[in-house]
């Protein structure tokens, strides 16, 4: 009888050696680290400028600095040598309001439909008057003024946060305060009205000439406002030495 003897080579050599050979760690790759992705820079159909701009702001000022025109042309007529021959309270401040159109070079338009007289005409009190108490050039002044100090007032409380660029800076005021300025100037297009009596017996309604008031009432913040405001930042730029 054969007896054959196996020797399995791998598990003696595996028992001679004790654990086998060592893996160095060394060589071992480490899984990569996940690095997290940044998200997509956020776009906006509005630039920076635009968005962070204070419209609202600005429009309360358009608001607030109408109102001291108005407050300003009234004095000169209440305390000043300015007077108007209205009977009616009522009338005399409508007529302020329309001197404050004319000084913006908004005509007011004068507008018949009865019977008797058919037709409109646009005058504009401040034109050609002779012997004023009160020369026209000091009511053409007052919007004229009061913008250039509100656009150099808005612009220093602006801060930080006022544009990199003087250009977009200046249009951007003259810009926020035109809208207020415009959209005011509009609203009260239906509040002052006045009816008038004309010498044949016809009557008509007075009242600002509203297509010359969207024109002028957004031209003369978008230019005068925007002066101020360059101005003061110019002079802002200059006190720190950029």
């Amino acid at each position: 009888m054969i007896r054959l003897d196996v020797t399995e080579h791998g598990t003696d050599e595996a028992g001679d050696d004790g654990a086998g050979t060592s893996v160095d760690e060394s060589l071992v790759d480490e899984p990569p680290t996940a690095t997290a992705e940044q998200p997509p820079p956020e776009s906006h159909l509005l630039a920076e400028s635009l968005r962070t701009f204070p419209w609202l702001r600005a429009a309360g000022v358009a608001v607030g600095t109408l109102a001291v025109e108005y407050l300003l042309v009234a004095l000169l007529f209440l305390v000043g040598p300015s007077s108007i021959d209205l009977p009616e309270l009522s009338d005399r401040l409508v007529q302020y309001g329309f001197v404050l159109y004319n000084a913006h070079h908004v005509p007011t338009l004068v507008t018949a439909s009865d019977a008797e007289v058919y037709g409109s005409a646009a005058r504009n009190v401040l034109y050609g008057a002779q012997g004023a108490s009160v020369p026209p050039i000091v009511y053409f002044l007052i919007p004229i003024v009061a913008l250039v100090v509100v656009g150099a007032l808005f612009e220093r409380y602006r801060g930080d946060t006022r544009s990199d660029s003087l250009l977009e800076e200046a249009a951007l005021v003259g810009t926020g305060i035109g809208f207020g300025y415009v959209a005011t100037g509009f609203a009260g297009s239906f509040v002052f009205v006045r009816t008038v009596m004309f010498d044949g017996g016809g009557e008509g309604q007075a009242a600002p000439a509203v297509l010359w008031l969207l024109i002028l009432l957004f031209f003369f913040p978008l230019l005068f406002a925007s002066l101020g405001a360059a101005a003061r930042y110019l002079y802002a730029d200059w006190a720190s030495g950029a």
